[in-house]
């Protein structure tokens, strides 16, 4: 009988971290798994380790890659696969012990092609672990605990590129033919397969609860010490996202949607580049941008204000937006978060119950007078290089919500503390209208 899940776990190289890796996926509680470490010819006794495991559990079998490649690693992996459902873990990452218990509960219940969990970032630090929680799901919590598809352009636009924090149907894989991109080195070949899985599946699941914790220390990883030739690895892979939409007549209507991704991914990068490689990046985003708006593969309806500002600007000049904006430092987004307008926002956002809102007024009114002096209205993010991202952070509803209820606590003798509960629903309505 095949096991409900099977788990591929690419390796090269990572003795510091796959013990940590193995065990926690060994001792799931969902015993019924597969469990496929795929070795890319490690040196560092990676892979030693690997076979005294496989000499052990009957669950765990190697496949060794001749390629060092992780999207051939993957494609060994989901080839060899026997399960019904497929999970993925990276080698330097740990997951809770029930994650693929609860996912597979929801996908039978659901009768999901994909379900996903949240994340919890973490670092080690001075010999103590932190952890920070991430949701998969940008902005709102309204596409969590419901069945979605590509119809709704939420699920690329407002969802994070993060494969192993679920779960896929493998025979949905295979029918449709995803598979990774297989280029050279670990670098951003898991984006490819986000988005086939993410436009095909019949439906997507995404679970407001984290399973899998994701590390953000590793300094061999992906996303840490970004070279002009790893950043341009993501431009191959958008290109290998559009060569397959081109195959396909009936896909070619989301080429500008696939625009507006690779300027997320970028913007992305642009803010973990190395600094000796910001300009020649920008001007790279500037070559392949004003080539897709020639050719009319550019829609700005995908774009919110800011992004286009952005991207826009870069398009003019970019040794100007070099110059005056990414040379300066990072600090509009924690400068905005820092804001009394934000941390009352926070507050009120645990707030479950609005009839309990009045109550919630002292408690505001004691971090008012903890905070000290009223903010003023200028944030000078313009002094930063995350500037736009801080202008983005204004929008967040914590920030909407604060500033209203700062804004009534200012007029309290206008009676405006008595309309805030009304205030609020407005602020919360047109922050849903905006994200719909």
């Amino acid at each position: 009988m095949n096991p409900k899940v099977s788990i591929v776990i690419p390796s090269l190289n990572s003795m510091c971290y796959i013990e940590e890796c193995l065990q926690s996926v060994l001792n799931q509680t969902l015993q019924d798994i597969e469990i496929l470490c795929v070795d890319a010819n490690s040196t560092d006794g990676t892979l030693e380790y690997l076979k005294e495991l496989e000499s052990k559990d009957k669950r765990l079998k190697v496949i060794i890659s001749k390629k060092k490649s992780y999207g051939h690693q993957m494609n060994l992996g989901i080839k060899a696969a026997k399960g019904e459902y497929l999970g993925i873990v990276e080698s330097d990452d740990y997951i809770k012990p029930n994650m693929y218990a609860e996912l597979y509960r929801i996908a039978k219940e659901q009768e999901c092609d994909v379900v996903k969990g949240d994340m919890l970032e973490f670092v080690d630090k001075n010999g103590e672990r932190i952890f920070t929680y991430t949701r998969l799901i940008n902005w709102t919590k309204c596409l969590y605990h419901r069945n979605l598809n590509a119809k709704d352009v939420r699920v690329f636009t407002q969802s994070g590129i993060m494969n192993p924090s679920g779960i896929f149907k493998l025979s949905f894989l295979r029918e449709n033919q995803i598979y990774h991109n297989e280029s050279l080195g670990a670098a951003y070949q898991d984006t490819g397969f986000w988005f086939f899985t993410h436009l095909l599946a019949s439906k997507i699941f995404f679970v407001n609860e984290a399973f899998y914790c994701y590390r953000q220390d590793n300094e061999n990883s992906s996303v840490n010490h970004i070279s002009l030739e790893k950043a341009l690895n993501l431009s191959r892979e958008y290109d290998f996202i559009r060569k397959k939409l081109d195959d396909n007549p009936n896909l070619k209507n989301l080429i500008s949607l696939v625009s507006y991704l690779r300027f997320g991914g970028y913007n992305w990068i642009l803010g973990r580049i190395m600094d000796a490689y910001k300009l020649p990046f920008l001007q790279r985003i500037q070559s392949e941008f004003l080539e897709l708006e020639a050719k009319g593969e550019l829609d700005w309806k995908f774009f919110d204000a800011f992004q286009r500002a952005k991207l826009e600007r870069i398009l003019k000049n970019p040794q100007e937006f070099y110059e005056n904006v990414c040379l300066k430092p990072k600090g509009a987004v924690e400068r905005v978060k820092n804001q009394l307008s934000y941390k009352l926002g926070t507050e009120i956002l645990k707030t479950k119950n609005p009839m309990r809102i009045f109550i919630l007024t002292f408690k505001l009114k004691n971090l008012i007078n903890h905070w000290g002096q009223l903010e003023s209205k200028t944030l000078n993010l313009d002094d930063f290089s995350d500037y736009y991202e801080g202008l983005k952070t204004c929008e967040h509803l914590s920030y909407s919500l604060g500033f209203t209820f700062l804004k009534a606590y200012t007029n309290w003798y206008k009676g405006e503390i008595l309309l805030l509960p009304f205030k609020f629903y407005r602020v919360y309505r047109q922050f849903k209208e905006k994200r719909i």
